[in-house]
Formats: structure tokens, C-alpha cells, sequence
């Protein structure tokens, strides 16, 4: 995937959309790991609702004494961590917190005899390496049944991956390569199967301590994992007595910086619609299991993109006064609109998904404008009564502004064509005005330019609304006007 350049799909991820689901996720993760510092077992479950019915479900078990360990142990990762920020010189003690908290446990441990003493420590961890085999690779058995196994894992992989990988960029304004990330992914996941791992992924639990500790690069993973081959080979005796507490405590603290609350109050206060795409998100994750939040976490970015997609920006548009300027009318109501003209903008490429929803706002505006004063105002200006209308004839001309349209398909040229023919048979002359170069030669070869006629098609707006109030009678100002035609500009 990484090869084929796909990182590309992550862009469906929205911000709103990661931030809810690694929200949600942290908020798991955490509540995963109360059990050890209650200090009595909780049955798993990837619900949150399940979770909390399961832990307060034996509640008459609880263990004060991993509760004060575990407590203190994060008051002193938190504090420790707040250190390292507010004081720049005391950096390093924020990197050390989760080594130093360790340590002072298997220590406490050893003193305290903490294992015969209401408190649960790690254990036994196997020594060694795994061996290296790739005997089992080939041939593959049951391809067929395995092919589906393995390609879910991979998208969800990558997708929990790359959502760990854009919160943590955002939050220290650094650029992602999503597709750089699939390469990563998989070189991890060639080289891990060689020693029979699990499939490997951005781990949540894990990138948040990393994170929490100060790492600033990959050199931290390449760090880490020395360190880890260190103790798998010398050193599992001693980390056998770490506290399950502690380590709990060490994971609960590093998702915190993943609680993106302030993220969703910004949300509400910008963008209510962004705001309950989190909360979707955000909810779904906890309430319906991580791997199928992150599925509704996609599926609510794709409907977006298509919605967005089929139902763009539009609008009227009027002069302001004592400029060349033209501006939405809801925006600056006290623009000027003219008599016998209707002006309007898409601000979005056209084709096949959004002609339909482009025609029926051309058509309202149309229509609009036609009916005068009152009803426009009414329809256009929700409060302010002051927009200067001088619109109480049936309408000449339709200018369509098409600047901010960089792309048309065979459909909008079909829909811009026919609309043409509807207007001419009601003596209505369809102008366009600044179409990109892209687009004006979709529409000289379509033939659209000549059945338009290639003197309505403007270089900006000003000429094509002075252009038509030539040829009504009514210019107001002497000036050059421009129109394109074969792509060129020429001066009428």
C-alpha cells in the first residue's frame, strides 16, 4: 500500500473525526486499566457501558492498597510532566517520570515485600528472543480464507495508525506522509512475521507515553526497542516485580494528553456541524468498540465528503457600492442588484453529483428575482432589510460568476447546455464570466461557447454586468469590456 503511494485515503479522516475517535480511544484505554489500580478483576469488554457495569459490578472487592499506589503514582507522572513544561530546564525529568516511577516501585517492592501484601505485580516474563523462521510463509494455506483476515487488518491498522499519527502531528505542528507511514507499517510487519509478532500498528496506549515523555522523533522507537531486547535479555527478573498498578498508572497518564476536550469545545463554538461529527465519533468509539468507531469514524468523513460534495456553496450577487466589486448579498446587504439582471456565483467545481443541486439554486435565484423586492428579501436576508433591490422585472440576463470553478465534466456541460437552451426559448441570455482555462476549453469544444455565444463569456464580472446593461439601455459608466473567445480576450 505504502508503495503504491495509498496513504492518500487518509485524507477522508477529518480533523474532527480523528480527534473524537483518539478521544474516545484514550477514554478506553484508561478505563481498560482501572481494574489494577481498584485492585480486583473486571471482566473485558470493549464497551464502555459494559465496562463501567462490570467494574462497579464487584465493587465490594476494591483493594485500597494498589488504589494508593496507582494515585500516587499518576499525581507524581502528572506532576513531574507539568514540571517538565513549565520549567524548560527540567525537561528531562519529564522523559524520566515513567523510568524513575518504576523504578521507586520495584524498589518499594522489594522493601515492602508489596507481593504478599494485597498487591499484584507483573510476574513472569519470559526471557530471550523469539526465533527467526520464515518456514511457515510459503506455501500459503487457505488462501482464500485468509486474504479477507488479512486485508481487514490492514485497513484498520493503518487507519488506527494514521489517526494516532495526525493527533500527535497536530498537536506538535508537524507535517504527515501518510503514505510514508504505510511503508513504516509494513517493513514493521514483514520483518515482526519473521519472528512470529502480532500484526503491528500505532499503538494508542504506547505513542501516548512516548509522547508524554518528550520524544520528539523516531529515534525514540529505535531507543525503545534497544531497550526492550536489553531486559527481554538480561533484565526480565527485575521488571518481573513491577506493580500492575504502576503500570496502569504509566498508561492512564500518557492517554490524558490525548483527551482532546478542548477540540470539541472549540467545535461548538465554530462549527456545529463539525461538533457533532466528534461527538458521532467520539461516542461511537466508546459505546460500539474501537475498531467499529473508527469504521463509523471513515463512513461519517465519506459522507461528509460527498455531502459537501453534492451540495456546494452558491450565491447571489450584488455590487457594492461605488466599486467594481460583486459580493454575496447576504453577506453585504446593502449591495446593489440591477434591473433585468441576475448575478451568481458556484464556488465549487461542477459535475455529475452536484449539476442537479446547482441548477435548483440558479433556478431559486432566478426565480427570486423575478418576484421583486419582498420575497427576495425575505428569502435572502434573514433579519437585515437594508439590501438596495432594484429588481421588479422579469430578468434578461443570468451572469454566472465562474471563477472559483476549476473543473467541469461531460454532465455540468450537458446541464449548462440545456439550461441555455431553456433560457433562449424565454428570451433570457446566459452569460459566464471568468472560466479557468481548463474550463473554457471544455466549453469551446463542446461547443457550448458558440451556442452560448462567444460574446457572452466575460473576463470578470464588471464587463459582463456592463455588457448587459448595454445592450438593455440602461450603461451607467463608460468602459472597455473584455470577452473570451477561443479561450482568448478581446475588447468589444
Amino acid at each position: 500500500m505504502g508503495v503504491l503511494r495509498l496513504g492518500f485515503v487518509a485524507i477522508i479522516l477529518s480533523h474532527a473525526v480523528v480527534s473524537g475517535f483518539t478521544t474516545g480511544a484514550a477514554v478506553m484505554i484508561g478505563m481498560s486499566q482501572v481494574k489494577y489500580i481498584l485492585g480486583y478483576d473486571v471482566a473485558r469488554s470493549s464497551f464502555l457501558h459494559e465496562l463501567i457495569v462490570n467494574i462497579f459490578k464487584d465493587i465490594d472487592q476494591f483493594n485500597y492498597k494498589p488504589f494508593i499506589l496507582g494515585m500516587s503514582n499518576i499525581i507524581a507522572l502528572v506532576g513531574l510532566k507539568n514540571i517538565g513544561k513549565t520549567y524548560p530546564k527540567f525537561k528531562s525529568v519529564r522523559a524520566l517520570g515513567p523510568l524513575l516511577v518504576s523504578s521507586l516501585s520495584i524498589l518499594a517492592t522489594f522493601i515492602f515485600d508489596l507481593e504478599n501484601n494485597g498487591i499484584d505485580i507483573i510476574g513472569t516474563i519470559p526471557s530471550g528472543l523469539p526465533s527467526l523462521s520464515t518456514d511457515i510463509w510459503f506455501p500459503v494455506i487457505e488462501f482464500n480464507k485468509l486474504i479477507s483476515v488479512v486485508i481487514s487488518v490492514a485497513i484498520v491498522g493503518f487507519m488506527e495508525s494514521i489517526a494516532i499519527a495526525k493527533q500527535l502531528a497536530t498537536k506538535h505542528h508537524y507535517e504527515l506522509d501518510s503514505s510514508q507511514e504505510l511503508i513504516g507499517l509494513g517493513m514493521a510487519n514483514i520483518l515482526g512475521a519473521m519472528f512470529f509478532s502480532y500484526p503491528v500498528t500505532g499503538s494508542f496506549s504506547r505513542s501516548a507515553v512516548n509522547d508524554s515523555s518528550g520524544a520528539e522523533s523516531g529515534i525514540s522507537g529505535m531507543i525503545t526497542a534497544t531497550l526492550v531486547m536489553i531486559v527481554l535479555l538480561f533484565l526480565t527478573s527485575v521488571f518481573e516485580y513491577i506493580p500492575s498498578a504502576t503500570l496502569a498508572a504509566i498508561v492512564i497518564s500518557g492517554v490524558l494528553g490525548l483527551l482532546d476536550h478542548a477540540e470539541a469545545i472549540f467545535l461548538w463554538k465554530v462549527h456545529k456541524r463539525d461538533f457533532s461529527v466528534w461527538m458521532i465519533s467520539f461516542l461511537g468509539t466508546m459505546f460500539l468498540g474501537v475498531e467499529v468507531g473508527l469504521l463509523i469514524a471513515v463512513g461519517v468523513s465519506i459522507l461528509l465528503v460527498m455531502y459537501e460534495s453534492a451540495y456546494p456553496h452558491t450565491a447571489m450577487l450584488g455590487r457594492l457600492p461605488g466599486t467594481t466589486v460583486y459580493r454575496n448579498v447576504k453577506q453585504y446587504p446593502k449591495a446593489e442588484m440591477y434591473e433585468g439582471i441576475m448575478l451568481c456565483r458556484i464556488d465549487a467545481p461542477i459535475y455529475f453529483a452536484n449539476t442537479q443541486h446547482i441548477r435548483e439554486k440558479i433556478s431559486k435565484y432566478e426565480k427570486m428575482a423575478i418576484h421583486g423586492h419582498a420575497s427576495t428579501k425575505d428569502k435572502l436576508l434573514s433579519a437585515d432589510s437594508s439590501c438596495v433591490f432594484a429588481i421588479e422585472h422579469p430578468i434578461n440576463f443570468i451572469i454566472i460568476d465562474m471563477s472559483p470553478v476549476s473543473y467541469i465534466d461531460s454532465s455540468a456541460i450537458h446541464v449548462l447546455g440545456d439550461m441555455n437552451d431553456s433560457y433562449k426559448k424565454n428570451k433570457v441570455q446566459l452569460c459566464l464570466c471568468n472560466p479557468s482555462t481548463d474550463v473554457m476549453a471544455k466549453l469551446v469544444v463542446s461547443g457550448l461557447a458558440k451556442a452560448i455565444g462567444e460574446d457572452y463569456i466575460f473576463v470578470c464580472m464588471h464587463d459582463a454586468v456592463n455588457g448587459c446593461l448595454i445592450e438593455l439601455g440602461t450603461m451607467e459608466e463608460e468602459g472597455s469590456l473584455r470577452s473570451l473567445v477561443d479561450g482568448k480576450e478581446h475588447k468589444l
